[in-house]
């Protein structure tokens, strides 16, 4: 199994993440939180963790504070973007520290990806059926988390962010490790035909694989007709893998928030929900 799942024990609340087995070698902590274990009341219940959804917001501190925690951080330093399903990849440098951690309107605007090099800044990410795609150089000690939902799989966040990293830092892809997290699986997503056509298209573009690993033609209950599923894992696997980065640096963990109840799910609740959070912070080497 590419994943571990953490069970934290709290005298008030327990609560549970999991994380990529690789990210155990590497001074580094990385996970992706469920969604048991806060103080968040119904439809967010309960460990939400996002500030733009409507939950109270003294819960989502609260809430923010227990991961903060075993983190061994304050939980001002909680660091973020405000998503937008778009392609800005930010860096993370002193003064941004902290942006997002006490409200939504402090998150960094228009960023979907953020990284940093400076140890003890826990970046998280937020997500209920979107891919969270964690992002580490272990050879400049670079961490990154990006926001990929269709729009940032299929407009190559990924790559996007290990680009800058290598700008900013000289990284390289055949270094990094990936981890993509909870977000909803390729039996799950059905989609448009055009917007499997326009998937499609963009597979071509990066990879001479069939195409069927990328959209199945499923008949869901209830329905008479197959219609089209898109595999975003594998999507996003693949675009890295023909930039360099390595098969057995990517973990895959599997957990399709649409089928998991322990998952928030955008699309299985109607979009009343919480918002899952995939953290990654460096740690001192």
């Amino acid at each position: 199994m590419d994943i571990t799942i953490v069970n934290v024990d709290r005298t008030d609340h327990t609560w549970s993440f999991e994380k990529p087995n690789w990210a155990e070698r590497f001074p580094l902590i990385m996970g992706d939180t469920y969604r048991y274990g806060g103080v968040s009341k119904k439809p967010c219940e309960s460990l939400n963790l996002a500030t733009h959804i409507g939950d109270r917001l003294q819960d989502v501190l609260e809430n923010r504070s227990i991961v903060a925690d075993y983190l061994g951080v304050s939980s001002n330093r909680i660091t973020c973007g405000n998503q937008v399903h778009g392609l800005k990849a930010v860096r993370i440098t002193e003064e941004l520290i902290g942006a997002g951690a006490m409200s939504a309107e402090s998150a960094i605007p228009d960023c979907d990806a953020v990284y940093t090099d400076i140890p003890n800044v826990p970046l998280f990410l937020f997500t209920a059926d979107c891919v969270p795609v964690g992002i580490y150089d272990p050879v400049h000690h670079v961490v990154a988390t990006v926001h990929a939902g269709w729009r940032g799989a299929i407009g190559h966040l990924p790559v996007i962010t290990i680009e800058a990293m290598q700008r900013d830092f000289g990284t390289r892809f055949e270094d990094c490790y990936v981890y993509l997290g909870p977000s909803i699986g390729p039996k799950s997503f059905e989609v448009s035909q055009e917007l499997a056509d326009t998937f499609t298209k963009e597979w071509n573009k990066i990879s001479d694989a069939n195409p069927d690993e990328l959209v199945q033609y499923i008949v869901r209950d209830g329905a008479s007709q197959a219609t089209p599923h898109v595999d975003l894992w594998r999507f996003i696997e693949e675009d890295l893998l023909q930039r360099g980065v390595l098969e057995n640096h990517i973990c895959i963990g599997g957990t399709d928030s649409m089928t998991d109840e322990n998952c928030f799910s955008y699309r299985r609740e109607d979009g009343k929900t919480g918002r899952m959070a995939l953290f990654a912070m460096l740690e001192k080497r």
